[in-house]
């Protein structure tokens, strides 16, 4: 697992804080540093870190504003339902720095007295009793993604690659997702195909488990 220990000796080096990404492919290059089945494995560490009652050995951000100098929704313990992402912005904060700028506790006003333009207390319905206050309608959230993308075939495996990483990962990671993949070919071939070409492409696809096939 990964820790403080790990953290202060391989890789803060001083820092304020650390992507999130970059974090995943240090312990993913460098033999030193724990090993990690997948990225389920970090996000998970993360989630403890900051879920925790006490500060644990990182915070958690979902960005950082060099302009402003600040953490945008920034995690530092008590947040257990954080929901923690790996990409670009994504930070973990050296607890320290955390712990400064730690986001200020709302406070109550306390009772007024006097006269105050605002109600104490709710509008009697007809009957005299309080209409109680109406839940707001709870927000629908997306459950699907769809989208394609054009592959160079010069160099496919790069681009998959960061298909992968930037959006499958994305949806795979998340609690009882779905993700189906579908690798569409749409080849053009002026000179035409041979027969030992034609019957090579369609012995390679039935190996292959293509589902669907064709060559005219």
């Amino acid at each position: 697992m990964l820790g403080l220990g790990h953290l202060q000796r391989y890789i803060w080096n001083g820092r304020d804080y650390l992507s999130l990404k970059d974090l995943w492919e240090y312990v993913n290059r460098y033999t030193y540093l724990p090993r990690l089945k997948d990225r389920s494995v970090l996000i998970r560490t993360v989630e403890a870190a900051v879920g925790n009652l006490l500060p644990g050995p990182f915070a958690y951000a979902e960005s950082y504003d060099q302009a402003t100098e600040s953490y945008r929704e920034l995690a530092i313990d008590g947040a257990r339902s954080v929901r923690v992402v790996i990409d670009r912005d994504s930070v973990i904060v050296a607890p320290e720095i955390a712990e400064v700028k730690r986001p200020a506790s709302p406070t109550s006003t306390g009772g007024r007295t006097g006269s105050s333009d605002t109600p104490t207390s709710k509008p009697p319905d007809n009957n005299g009793a309080e209409i109680p206050d109406q839940p707001p309608p709870e927000e629908k959230m997306p459950t699907r993604f769809i989208g394609s993308v054009m592959i160079s075939a010069d160099r496919p495996a790069r681009d998959i690659h960061q298909v992968v990483e930037g959006i499958v990962e994305q949806l795979t990671t998340l609690p009882g997702s779905e993700v189906v993949l579908k690798l569409e070919i749409d080849a053009e071939i002026p000179d035409g195909l041979d027969r030992g070409k034609v019957r090579t492409l369609v012995e390679n696809a039935n190996t292959l488990g293509f589902l669907e096939k064709t060559v005219r």
